[in-house]
């Protein structure tokens, strides 16, 4: 194998006053304890000072594509960034000071495809926009993070694309929940999934008991308050629908407008 211009007096040197790595070198599998290189294939080379890593080092995948493009100072990561895939698509994209990402980062499937994209901030925790996506394009979740915690509407969707939930946090909380059901490519018209209000069950508990189209609450055997709310044709129409596991405690709680479940709500510690 060639190394271009270089040969074996102007790389690998040895600093003979202190011992350390100095100038150019190129890291082959011989020296290298990485395996499925063979002896004189090229692992890595860049400059070293003092025996530290400094300005662009590239490494290889044992194919002889490039695997990282990274540049350092002082032998820590400082600046722009790039790993690859063995096909020598691009992998990752981003910048680093002292070993931590900040702004900008991309992720990629190997076919190409974006599959991360995040914001950093000086320490190195994601802050601002996070995109997900899957391997066709289509994005698989996006949300924003605030202060180092979720806020605002965070949306995951199915591979068509479609909505498939809706969670929408307030300081790292999550304070509502909407889920929908996969549109048929056949569908024109994005269906969510609707659920109707529940029946009543339990006892039933309000001004006037004979009538059970009106505002009040029922409970079961232990209890517990089932629904709340106004009731239409025997119907929670606009209330809230509480859930308990096999435990008796409260699980979840349903929110339902006009009939129909429109998300969860807020349980208490």
């Amino acid at each position: 194998m060639v190394f271009s211009a270089m040969n074996s007096d102007t790389i690998n040197k040895i600093n003979p006053e202190n011992g350390r790595k100095t100038g150019y070198w190129i890291i082959t599998g011989s020296m290298s304890k990485i395996q499925g290189y063979s002896s004189e294939s090229k692992v890595e080379e860049g400059v070293y000072v003092n025996s530290r890593k400094n300005g662009l080092w590239i490494k290889y995948w044992p194919n002889g594509n490039v695997k990282s493009k990274i540049k350092y100072k002082n032998g820590r990561s400082f600046g722009d960034y790039l790993t690859y895939f063995q096909n020598g698509n691009v992998e990752e994209k981003g910048v680093m000071n002292g070993g931590l990402l900040q702004g900008s980062f991309e992720l990629y499937w190997p076919n190409g495809q974006i599959r991360q994209e995040k914001e950093f901030n000086s320490y190195g925790n994601p802050e601002g926009k996070v995109s997900f996506y899957y391997a066709n394009g289509q994005p698989e979740l996006k949300f924003e993070v605030i202060n180092g915690k979720e806020t605002g509407d965070a949306t995951w969707f199915y591979e068509n694309g479609d909505v498939k939930k809706e969670i929408i946090y307030a300081d790292g909380v999550a304070t509502s929940t909407k889920e929908f059901k996969e549109v048929h490519a056949h569908k024109e018209i994005k269906d969510p999934l609707i659920e109707k209000g529940p029946k009543i069950s339990g006892d039933f508990n309000n001004s006037n008991s004979s009538l059970i189209d009106n505002y009040g609450k029922t409970y079961d055997k232990d209890k517990n308050i089932l629904m709340d709310g106004e009731f239409k044709n025997n119907y929670l129409y606009n209330g809230r629908h509480y859930i308990y596991d096999e435990f008796g405690l409260l699980k979840e709680i349903k929110v339902f407008k006009n009939g129909v479940y429109v998300g969860n709500g807020i349980m208490g510690k």
